[in-house]
């Protein structure tokens, strides 16, 4: 005669991951002498196994009550965690909203804060004057793009951008909105653009009065 009993607890989904709880455990009575127990007869030996059923199930309550006092101490550490993953996250790196060459590239330049990273680089064409027997330029070419400014490796988002647009003007950059010129902080920037253009969606969202017509107005 054998019997076999398995117990599973399981505790995930309001715990981060690798907080998780899975205990298994299994019970086998193989090859054991029960000779005492049938001496005893059907009822002796009914009314043994309640009693043995009452009390796996105060075992099994216990198990379950420290099972709930871990999930609320693994809870707490999960906290303690967060607090210390925060703590030790350096400071973003920025350029304190000025434009400077990037590092990585000098033919870019870059300016940032601690929200925002953003770089650009205009690149000139020139064309062979023959009566000034020289090149001089003739277009310029921007390309800039927006990102998310963040510590941690791949999660710099990137928000927008354009890749190589065509001037004819080299003041025309600003004006159109590509990009604020170093040294002229007068002029708007992508980043104002942005702010300015959802300021302009978040109006326009707005649901408006209705207009009255004339017989409805009062005089």
């Amino acid at each position: 005669m054998e019997e076999n009993k398995d117990y599973r607890a399981h505790r995930s989904g309001d715990l981060s991951e690798g907080y998780k709880l899975q205990v298994e455990h299994t019970v086998s009575c193989e090859n054991t002498d029960i000779s005492a127990l049938i001496a005893q007869g059907a009822e002796t030996v009914q009314a043994m196994r309640q009693d043995s059923i009452e009390g796996e199930k105060k075992a099994y309550d216990i198990v379950v009550a420290a099972a709930k006092q871990w999930e609320q101490q693994a809870a707490a550490t999960q906290r303690l965690d967060r607090a210390l993953a925060y703590l030790r996250t350096p400071e973003v790196k920025h350029t304190g909203n000025c434009w400077q060459p990037f590092s990585n590239n000098k033919d870019w330049m870059e300016i940032s804060n601690r929200v925002y990273k953003m770089f650009c680089q205009i690149r000139e064409q020139t064309t062979y004057n023959r009566e000034a027997k020289q090149d001089v330029p003739t277009a310029w070419y921007v390309t800039w793009d927006l990102y998310i400014n963040s510590p941690r490796k791949g999660y710099n988002i990137h928000l927008a951008g354009q890749d190589k647009k065509r001037y004819t003007d080299k003041a025309a950059d600003v004006s159109e909105g590509a990009i604020s010129a170093p040294g002229k902080e007068e002029k708007p920037s992508v980043l104002g653009k942005l702010s300015a253009a959802r300021e302009r969606e978040k109006a326009a969202a707005e649901p408006k009065a209705p207009i009255k017509k004339k017989e409805d107005m009062q005089i």
